[in-house]
């Protein structure tokens, strides 16, 4: 096993007056030091330097690429003001930077990519905590100089590049003023990602360098919509930079573990299965030491399911990835919050019908976005900011499109058209070759799923709502009310709708004004929810909401016993909703009445899939679930190698996911469709 190497380096004094103090940068690399160097997390050998001149640092940075194997991991990181030159190239300013003579002062990016190319390591990181150029808010100290240039300077075989903000950016300090800031805010998540394991996004107990970026990129985001990092790469295979020290099993098997249930219990065990094969060693060994604890159990079934799992885990016995059977609940759910009246028990599940993988296909990283079919292609958009179109029929693939941002949604447009976000980015592809027509640019970042209506596309970022012309790209009008940000976007016959995080807003499709405003707590829809002029508005206090599409006027209410993060779903007169409680109901569509109540608790972070009378629900746990539209029943589920993020989509008969390790899945299920 090759060594793991990291160099800090950071600059806060400058010799040069017209280079301003900064505050952070030290705290940054003793927090960044003390995590990397931490054996338990990272295993790192760190060399800090603080303040200290160019022909010293260039040094350590020769030291660092010297002499060294291909499965040597090398980390370079560099906090403080990064500079250009005349003609645009980038220096970074070390404490005896003049910025009269940065040829002889600074360190030039190219001294560092020559360095870092003549390296024999095929596992190279380099972080830049500096900023390129753009305005700032007040409050918050820049790091760096104006029209600042960005990733091009580090391209390389075996690289991994991440810079806390791209070329039109600031990248800034926290939000104390006049240099009191204790740290940067794309560091602060860069260590606390590690710290802690929350950038340990799959939950396989390894922090790899893209779900680190994935970590940051959302944290920074968020809080400083403004700066934007980004990252490029030229890697085979994945880089683990750290464990996640606080991994911990999922809160849904955790659950299923301490029921009083035999039948939950039971369901556990595939839980545990789920996470030994995705997991590294400690995770396996935590995976075992639960289902050896399952031998002890009181009940029969279960102590004999986890020694059967356990020989399997041993490399005996059942294929694990095949679809699990259900077993037979023992007792019903409990109601919801006393939102429903308790229901009678449910007799024994029906084993799984047949179902089959048609295919599958891997993709390069992690898949969140949405998926869409057009013209006999399935297309996925990945965290590395590529676009694939895979044929319906076999996997294969038909082309890739660099988006170059994690991709966010994919949608399928009129006339042969696919539209993809991708950080501040929509882009209009064609269908059947994954040429770009044109590209739409706002702001800060898209923060809503587009939508389509007949010539137009409709999007939104942080405070403004576009109209744009399907044909061209050239935009229609903006609705900009200055209020919180839009959560999602819905348009059909001339009306568009969309919700800021207390109320929902209808808008005149034709001229860009507002015709309603209908106060909604935390509302949450989506075309998939709109039917006869009403739309159906799940809300994060626990209620479902009926809104009359042309005056925003509400018909009905009715509570679902916990909060609604994902967009509720309608076909055939029934609104599927998945709640923040595991739970998905059916509800009337006229009536606001409850039909069903799943007694499968399902974590989602997607809205489902209605088709055929079955409701296609996408898990965390690492499974798709398969729901009788009519009664909520368990038809069958199918365990994936990752956790599903992505809604999943049904076309002819087939049902199309994709998981968090990337790779996409033709699901064809044989009498419940």
């Amino acid at each position: 096993m090759g060594r793991r190497l990291a160099l800090l380096v950071a600059t806060y004094e400058y010799q040069d007056a017209g280079l301003r103090s900064l505050t952070a940068p030290a705290h940054d690399a003793e927090a960044l030091a003390g995590v990397l160097r931490d054996p338990d997390i990272a295993g790192f050998e760190v060399t800090t330097l603080i303040n200290e001149p160019h022909y010293r640092v260039g040094e350590a940075i020769g030291d660092l690429f010297r002499d060294r194997r291909r499965d040597d991991l090398t980390l370079l990181y560099f906090t403080g003001h990064g500079l250009k030159d005349d003609e645009g190239h980038l220096h970074l300013a070390m404490g005896n930077t003049r910025r009269d003579n940065l040829a002889f002062t600074s360190l030039p990016a190219e001294q560092i990519d020559r360095a870092m190319t003549g390296c024999a390591s095929r596992q190279q990181v380099l972080i830049l905590d500096c900023c390129y150029s753009g305005a700032f808010p007040a409050g918050r100290l820049a790091k760096g100089d104006a029209d600042m240039h960005t990733l091009e300077r580090f391209r390389g075989r075996g690289r991994s590049v991440l810079t806390a903000s791209d070329a039109t950016q600031y990248s800034f300090e926290g939000d104390q003023v006049h240099g009191l800031a204790q740290q940067s805010v794309f560091t602060r998540h860069l260590v606390s990602g590690l710290r802690d394991g929350s950038a340990d996004l799959d939950g396989d107990g390894d922090i790899t360098l893209d779900e680190l970026y994935a970590y940051v990129h959302d944290k920074v985001v968020e809080e400083m919509p403004q700066q934007r990092p980004k990252k490029q790469e030229n890697v085979e295979g994945r880089i683990v930079i750290a464990r996640n020290v606080n991994w911990q099993l999922p809160a849904h098997v955790r659950h299923a573990l301490a029921s009083p249930l035999a039948a939950d219990r039971l369901g556990a065990i595939e839980g545990l299965a789920d996470r030994h094969r995705i997991g590294n060693a400690t995770v396996r060994q935590r995976v075992e030491e639960e289902m050896r604890r399952l031998l002890d159990d009181d009940s029969r079934s279960v102590s004999a399911a986890a020694e059967r799992r356990l020989r399997t885990l041993a490399g005996a016995g059942e294929d694990p990835t095949s679809p699990t059977p259900v077993p037979p609940p023992q007792a019903t759910a409990p109601a919801l919050a006393s939102a429903f009246p308790p229901e009678p028990q449910a007799p024994p599940a029906p084993s799984p019908a047949p179902d089959r993988v048609r295919w599958s296909a891997p993709t390069e990283a992690s898949v969140h976005a949405s998926l869409a079919v057009v013209n006999g292609s399935v297309h996925v958009g990945d965290n590395r900011g590529r676009v694939y179109a895979v044929e319906k029929a076999t996997g294969r693939d038909r082309w890739c499109f660099d988006a170059g941002n994690p991709v966010h949604a994919v949608l399928a447009g009129p006339e042969g058209t696919v539209g993809v976000t991708a950080g501040p980015y929509f882009h209009l592809l064609d269908a059947r070759t994954g040429a770009e027509r044109w590209q739409f640019r706002v702001r800060q970042r898209v923060t809503a799923l587009p939508e389509t209506d007949g010539g137009s596309v409709y999007l939104a970022n942080s405070n403004s709502l576009y109209a744009l012309s399907l044909a061209t790209g050239e935009r229609s009008w903006t609705y900009c009310p200055r209020i919180a940000p839009f959560q999602w976007v819905a348009a059909a016959g001339g009306l568009v709708w969309t919700a800021t995080a207390r109320a929902v807003y209808g808008v005149n499709a034709a001229t860009g004004k507002r015709k309603w405003r209908t106060a909604v707590p935390s509302p949450v829809s989506s075309r998939s929810a709109l039917s006869e002029w009403f739309l159906y508005v799940g809300s994060g206090s626990g209620g479902l909401y009926a809104i009359d599409a042309l005056t925003g006027q509400i018909r009905w209410r009715t509570s679902v016993g916990s909060g609604v993060s994902v967009a509720p779903v309608l076909a055939d007169g029934l609104v599927c909703v998945c709640t923040d409680a595991g739970p998905v109901c059916g509800i009337d569509a006229v009536t606001g009445e409850s039909r069903w109540v799943s007694a499968e608790r399902i974590p989602t972070q997607s809205p489902p899939a209605v088709a055929g009378g079955t409701v296609y629900v996408g898990s965390a746990d690492g499974h798709l679930y398969a729901l009788s539209a009519e009664t909520g029943a368990l038809r069958w589920r199918l365990p994936t190698a990752r956790p599903i993020q992505a809604s999943p989509t049904v076309s002819d008969g087939v049902v199309y996911v994709a998981d968090l390790g990337g790779r996409l899945y033709a699901v064809e299920h044989h009498g419940g469709m």
